[in-house]
This record gives structure tokens, sequence and C-alpha cells, in this order.
């Protein structure tokens, strides 16, 4: 046999040769695996930043809203820059974060956000959008006559609005007049022949027991009643979620109630913008077989029109709820009044002058009408106090010449009283009262703001304005700094608050539990809010429309229910590739 040497060693040789081939090839597989990963990783980092860079700027975004719910859209976006992270695992994770508006829809803004990772080797970006709803205050002066528990007028006098911010009364008279109730059980009743053009919505019921002419839409949680009359009794709809009865004249509109309807002969609904429906009701329906009382040939009482409407009830929380007082004015005025011991107590007697300005009081006493002073004026300086309500402006309480522009200087005292020709002037600026105790303007006495002034009176006891005292107001409305010409805070309950005379006034009435007592034959210019609302005699109410754009702050002690907050909710987002940057070289 012949043998073959070393044959054995060349097959090892070849197989190791061809096991190598098939290892590198595997490693060289690995390696590729392993840099994909690696690249996969990095840009899942780069993605995780920029993700987090959009979470954290819309975070600071909400911050931003919460310490000043009121700004707009663009006035959120403004307040940030380009905001740029890391990440903790070192320098080389960083993410870049712009705001934008969106360049078409008003209501989202734009979040760019671009991750990064090892100096730029991977990167990733992100373009997030977020609906932005602004935060909204509801104005607590957005009614003529607001009662919380009820409203009671008796007279002839007619009723309207107009706008301060546009023109005078004669100029924008309207017929946007609000009365309202909003306490369970707060009726409205309307006695006499006023003219009310506006509408009227009460949490109780609505009695138009005379033959006042609503030239608007009437809304109750309770009954409608309508007196026997005739002419236009509703222009406009009559919407109740009880019971109506409609005893004459003409309702132009259209009637819905969820209770019972009855009609009497000499009652129509006129349905001049012809809705489907004159008449819809849930309960019984009492009608007359008269032609008034059809339908396209359908009477009333047709299973047609006894269709429950579901009319939806006011909102109405109940006495002594923040419906009520929405500025927290009865849990406050002790806070705000402060320590009235050593408060004086200012009379101004028989041709005595005083005039508050920003800077300071002085008092000056003259001798009849011959206009010479007894000895030099008295300067007193307004004293150090806080008043929530007014928060959007800062209080001062020193003389800082003519550096007083955005500022309010506040005095305080135990009562006021001006007598029989006494005389008070505001002017130079806003002007802050702080009466522990009674208020009284009458006997032929006159204060007079001036143009360009306004005066705030915070009080604690009564409120008397009449009796032939007169207050002149120069410019109606809201003052440049944001308030009204003539306020009144009072958080006395029962009969403490009285406005007579025949002389036009104007003035912002705040007083949530009090009753509010109206008489006299002049005009009311601006609007009243009390517990109950009790006008009698021929005086005109003119609802001020530019009313309901007056800011009061939301101070430590205001009421948030009037502050609809804003909101920035996540909408929609995609991922964007970065355009890369070519180096030179």
């Amino acid at each position: 046999m012949k043998k073959h040497r070393g044959f054995t060693l060349v097959k090892v040789l070849l197989l190791s040769t061809m096991a190598g081939v098939v290892v590198f090839g595997a490693m060289k597989e690995t390696l590729v695996q392993e840099r994909l990963s690696g690249n996969f990783q990095k840009s899942m980092n780069a993605r995780f930043l920029s993700e987090k860079g959009i979470y954290i700027v819309a975070q600071r975004l909400r911050n931003e809203l919460i310490q000043s719910p009121l700004l707009t859209r663009d006035e959120l976006i403004s307040t940030q820059g380009v905001y740029t992270g890391g990440g903790e695992l070192g320098d080389d994770l960083k993410y870049d974060v712009t705001v934008s508006a969106h360049p078409t829809d008003e209501s989202l803004v734009v979040i760019t956000s671009s991750g990064e990772r090892y100096s730029g080797d991977s990167n990733d970006k992100i373009i997030a959008y977020y609906k932005f709803t602004k935060g909204t205050v509801s104005p607590v002066h957005d009614s003529l006559l607001a009662g919380c528990t009820g409203v009671y007028l008796q007279g002839s006098g007619l009723i309207d609005s107009y706008d301060s911010s546009v023109g005078s009364y004669e100029q924008t008279k309207a017929g946007n007049a609000i009365i309202n109730t909003s306490s369970t059980n707060g009726d409205v009743t309307i006695k006499g022949h006023s003219i009310i053009k506006g509408d009227v919505n009460a949490a109780g019921s609505v009695y138009m027991l005379g033959s006042s002419p609503i030239y608007g839409d009437v809304m109750a949680n309770g009954n409608v009643e309508i007196s026997p009359g005739g002419g236009i009794r509703v222009d406009g709809n009559v919407l109740t979620v009880g019971n109506i009865e409609h005893l004459g004249g003409e309702i132009t509109g259209y009637v819905r109630a969820n209770g019972n309807a009855t009609m009497k002969w000499g009652a129509s609904i006129a349905n001049l913008n012809n809705d489907d429906f004159d008449i819809q009701y849930g309960g019984t329906g009492t009608f007359p077989d008269g032609s008034d009382f059809y339908q396209d040939g359908v009477h009333y009482s047709s299973s047609r029109f006894n269709v429950d409407p579901q009319i939806a009830a006011i909102d109405a929380p109940g006495v002594g709820s923040a419906e009520c007082d929405p500025l927290a004015i009865v849990d406050n005025m002790a806070q705000v009044i402060g320590n009235s011991s050593s408060y004086p107590y200012y009379t101004v007697g028989a041709n005595d002058y005083y005039t508050f300005t920003p800077q300071r009081l002085i008092y000056e006493r003259r001798n009849g009408n011959s206009g010479n002073s007894n000895g030099d004026p008295t300067i007193i300086w307004a004293s150090e106090s806080d008043v929530y309500v007014f928060d959007n402006i800062t209080q001062r309480y020193d003389d800082l010449g003519s550096s007083t522009s955005g500022n309010e200087y506040v005095y305080t005292m135990k009562g006021f009283d001006v007598g029989s020709n006494g005389n008070v002037i505001i002017q130079g600026g806003d002007v802050i009262f702080l009466v522990d105790g009674d208020f009284s303007i009458k006997g032929g006495s006159s204060m007079t703001i001036k143009a360009g002034s306004s005066l705030s009176i915070f009080v604690t006891g009564n409120v008397e304005l009449g009796g032939s005292g007169n207050v002149f107001v120069e410019q109606h409305g809201i003052a440049t700094s944001g308030h009204a010409a003539f306020n009144i805070y009072s958080a006395k309950a029962g009969e403490s608050v009285s406005l007579s005379g025949n002389s036009d006034m104007y003035a912002v009435v705040y007083a949530p539990l009090a009753t509010i007592g109206i008489q006299g034959n002049g005009s009311i210019f601006g609007s009243v809010i009390g517990s109950f609302i009790s006008g009698i005699g021929n005086a005109d109410y003119h609802f001020d429309e530019a009313l309901k754009t007056l800011d009061l702050g939301v101070g430590s002690g205001g009421s948030g229910s009037t502050l609809t907050p804003p909101s920035l909710v996540f909408d929609r987002w995609y991922y964007r590739l970065p355009e890369r940057v070519k180096e030179e070289n």
C-alpha cells in the first residue's frame, strides 16, 4: 500500500480556513448589527430628548398661564425665547426648543424641539401643536339691575342701555339693558308703565303686573305671569322652566314652558320670526277656542304643541353664594377697612369745601359764599391700607408730586357726611375712601368727580345719596386707570343703600347684602347690584355697557368664580428630520 503522508493536516487546514471565513463573516455581520443598534439607540436618544424639550416647555407655558391667566396667545408666546436643555448622562445630550404662533390658525401654539446626541452625530426634530384657549373674566357688572333675591320696579321710567366708551347716552343709546336675579326664588316684579329695552332673567318668577312692555326676551326658572292688558307685552320670546299665564297683550316671539300654559281672551302670540311652533308646553294647556289660538289650523291644545321643550334652568346656587357676591366683598371687608380705631370722622358742613386728590386732602372752610378762606388750608395725608379688589393697580400713600399716574390713594374714616351746601371735589386721579361707618350726601350738598378722576367707596354702614344732595360725574364710564368713575362697595345687610333725588347720577353700586332703594325722578346711569332692588318712582335707568370690560383684578380676596381659566391642550405632532449642515473643509 502507498501511504499519503500529511493529507489529514491539509484537510484540517482547509476546514479551519472555511471556519475562519464563516466566523469572520459572522463577526462582520455582528459588527454591522451593532453599529445599526448603536445608531438606532443614538437616534432614539435624540428623539427622547426632543420629546423632553416639548414636555418641559409646554409645562413652562402652563405655569406662565397660572401666573398670568389673561394672557393672549401671542403674549404667552412672547414670554418664551429659545429654551436649551440637556440630559443627565453628559454634555453630549442636548435639546433646543422654540415657541411660535401657527401662521393660519389663531388658536394654535407651535412648539418645535430639536434633540441632539454626540454633538450632532444623531439628531431629531418634533413639531407639536397645542390648542390654546384664552382665560376670560366674566364681568361682574354685566347687568343694569341685578338683585340676588329680587327686583321690584314700580314707575313709568325708561330702562335701556348705552356705551360710555363710544359716546354719550344720546349718541349710543340702545336696547341692551339686563334685569336679573341670581338666587333661588329671586323674583322680578314689574308694575307701572316702564318701557324696558332689554332682557329680563329671573332665577325665580317674572310677574308683569302693570302695562310695562319688555323689548327683549323673558326667561324664568319659576313662572311667568302677564296681567291683562293690550299692546305689546313682550317684544321677544318667553321661556320658563315653570308655568306661563298669559292674560293679555301680545308676545311677538314664541313661548316655551316646561309646565302648564294658560292663555285668555285678548292674549296672543305673534311669532313674527315664523318659528315652527308658536308655543310648546310640557304640562296642561288651557286656551280659548278663538283664531288667536291656532297655528296653521291647529289649536294650541293639540298634542302638536303639548311637547315639553325642556328649557334649561338659570343657574341659581342660592343666597350667600359666590354668585351673589363674586368679589367676596362681604368676607373681605374687615380686612379692607383695617383697624379703624384712629380713623377721623369727616363732616363737611355748610359752605365747607373738601378737595381730595391723589397727593393730599385739602380742607378749606369758607365764610358764606364770599370765597374768602378762613385761615390757611389744612392738608391731611392719605393713610396706608390695601384694597384687594384693585390689585391690578398699586395703592400709594405718600405725596409723589406729579408722579401719580397709575396709582390709587386711600383715605380712611369713621364716617363721611356732607351737610347743607357742603361741597366735595375729587380730582387729579383715583381716590379710595375706606369708611367704617355711614356715608351720606344730602341736604343741598354736592360732590363733583372731575373728568379723568374716580372715586371708590368701601363702606360698612349705610349709604344715602339724595334728598337734594347731588353727585356729579363729569365723565361717565371707565377712567384711563381702569376704574369706573364712581363706585360704591357695601358689605352691610338690610335697607342700607338709598339712591334718591331728582338729579341725574352715574354710579356703579355693588352691595350684595343690601336692599337698595331707588326713588325720585332723576336718571340712574351705570349698574346696580344688590340683594334686593326696589325702584319706586319715575326714574330712568341706563345701563352702561362699557362696564362689561371693568377689570377689578383677581387679588387674594377676589373670587375665582368670575375667572374662566385658560388652557393649553396637546393637539397633534409629527417628526421631521432636521436639515444636515455640510461642513466645508
